[in-house]
């Protein structure tokens, strides 16, 4: 389409809704405020758009991270300015760093007092220095006949290179403003890949005699071209938690990340696609004989730890297909590492074999979830485990908020990844110290039929805070760490969701598989405790 429904969006508020359809949003996670009356008159007439409205701003921007992750496509949200936008905040970077397309739109206070401090309500000195550091583009909209522009650049920014939120701002007092112009559709661009650095990558890769492949959130669409590399190669794919089900974990040349490990120091040619590759650069270290090329979106990615690296910019799965075509120029013959692999794979898996329970749990949310069920991840024992040990078999399976590392963002993003997909089985796993941050969205999911699930293990305490402070300081000088809790079943019920508690991973299966079936949220409660230390597997220091 070369231009959208503005013919009668005549005020800012109108065409904000119009920016809304031009990006196919039809869901709108939401807290309405003063600032933000006007616009919301206007999306009362918007019926292709439902407001969804939540009980927390960070909610409201964990939801449409959630959302944006397990779909792909754009995700939006809409806050009032200062706290409001401030309790967002959360959600925003982890969008940034959990590679998803989420639009803030946000109110400001009268155009005429921008940065004048007067302490209007929800004033602030400056929003937009606050925005610029957790969005990749901040907008602001000054008057009616800059809306258009304004607009037309924030979703071009958005749909436009690495996935990662953008940001508008539009003061009370300019909503109604008439808007001079129309949007067009989003004009998306990215790289223009180098074909010579192609031909180097593929040069490189091709007479590379132990090859290794690395896979971020980068690569999340980009699964076909990684897995017929990885073939062509014979190199062996593993990955951080971002790069989960990129390459299906039953694949022969799939190698969970101490796998990875074990190969690294033997590797002669790495490709990275899509990740930042923090770990072996940070953890492991880079041998000066061994050669790093990066395929990134970001090219501040391509060599970030200076090891020289070989950096095509571009899109992953585009990247990807002209190395695939250019290596069958340069591929020199290997031996089939299957059985490498495998042997490497069961080392792994009696190396972890102490990690239990989490390791029986996730046995048995594997043994119930579907193949394109979504887990979101939040920070608790479980979750790391699942990282070296959970089936990971399609990308945007399994999602976290990244290098942001956000505890208790999980129920309110596995709301929003539900409600974006409902034909699919959602769960989040969650400890009770993430649990209480966005608990309160389970009314939200009531209010509006969402099918989430939340699996919540109960240890009574900040479990890995608690841990480490165990192991550096000792047994008995822990601090701030232990919990009470409220009687979860109580909570859960109190909200309407289906709740029940399961003794023990035995008893997980049927208990999870009613629960998901189940049209509504639910909730399934498990008391765990000493939980082993899973970290440890993960290091390999310099």
């Amino acid at each position: 389409m070369s231009e959208s429904r503005t013919s009668a969006a005549v005020t800012v508020a109108q065409l904000s809704v119009e920016a809304l359809r031009a990006l196919g949003v039809d869901m709108l996670f939401c807290l309405p405020g003063v600032q933000n009356d006007d616009f919301f008159d206007a999306l009362v007439d918007a019926r292709d758009i439902a407001a969804v409205v939540t009980r927390h701003e960070q909610g409201a921007s964990y939801m449409a991270l959630g959302a944006a992750q397990a779909t792909g496509r754009p995700a939006a949200l809409c806050v009032v300015p200062g706290p409001g936008m401030l309790n967002a905040g959360a959600g925003l970077t982890s969008a940034y760093w959990g590679n998803a397309r989420v639009l803030a739109l946000i109110g400001a206070v009268q155009a005429r007092l921008r940065h004048r401090s007067t302490g209007i309500l929800h004033d602030l000195p400056d929003p937009a220095a606050v925005l610029r550091q957790v969005t990749k583009h901040a907008g602001y909209i000054g008057n009616g006949l800059e809306a258009v522009g304004v607009w037309q650049q924030a979703i071009d920014e958005l749909m436009s290179g690495g996935a990662r939120p953008v940001a508008v701002e539009v003061p009370v007092d300019v909503w109604r403003k008439p808007a001079d112009g129309a949007l067009e559709a989003p004009r998306a661009t990215n790289p223009v890949i180098d074909t010579e650095r192609i031909e180097e990558a593929a040069r490189l890769l091709g007479q590379a005699r132990r090859p290794l492949i690395m896979v971020g959130g980068g690569a999340q669409d980009a699964s076909e071209p990684v897995t017929e590399l990885a073939e062509m190669l014979e190199a062996p794919v593993f990955s951080r938690v971002m790069g989960s089900g990129v390459i299906d974990t039953r694949h022969r040349l799939h190698a969970y990340l101490t796998v990875g490990r074990d190969l690294w120091p033997t590797a002669d040619v790495v490709l990275g696609i899509g990740t930042r590759m923090e770990f072996p650069n940070v953890e492991w270290g880079v041998d000066p004989a061994q050669t790093i090329v990066q395929v990134n979106i970001d090219a501040d990615e391509l060599d970030r730890h200076g090891t020289g690296t070989v950096g095509v910019h571009g899109n992953a799965a585009e990247a990807c297909r002209l190395l695939v075509d250019a290596l069958a120029r340069h591929n020199r013959r290997r031996d089939d590492r299957s059985a490498e692999t495998a042997r490497l794979r069961a080392e792994h898996f009696e190396r972890i074999a102490h990690l239990e329970p989490q390791l029986s749990y996730l046995r048995a949310i594997r043994s119930v979830m579907p193949d394109d069920g979504i887990i979101v991840e939040d920070m608790t024992q479980v979750a790391y485990a699942a990282h070296i040990g959970y089936e990971h078999r399609r990308p945007r399976t399994y999602l976290a908020t990244g290098g942001a590392g956000t505890l208790g963002a999980g129920v309110a993003q596995g709301i929003g990844a539900a409600a974006a997909a409902p034909e699919r089985a959602q769960l989040t796993l969650v400890g009770d110290g993430g649990m209480l941050f966005t608990a309160t969205e389970l009314a939200t999911a009531v209010q509006y039929g969402i099918n989430t699930t939340v699996l919540l293990f109960d240890n009574g305490a900040y479990g890995n805070v608690q841990r480490l402070q165990q192991q550096r300081f000792g047994a008995d000088r822990t601090i701030a760490s232990t919990l009470r809790n409220p009687d979860w079943i109580a909570f859960g019920e109190s909200f309407g969701v289906r709740t029940e508690r399961v003794a023990g991973p035995e008893s997980l299966p049927a208990t999870l598989e009613a629960s998901l079936a189940h049209q509504g949220p639910s909730m399934v409660v498990a008391d765990i405790a000493d939980e082993p230390d899973p970290w440890p597997l993960m290091r390999m220091r310099r």
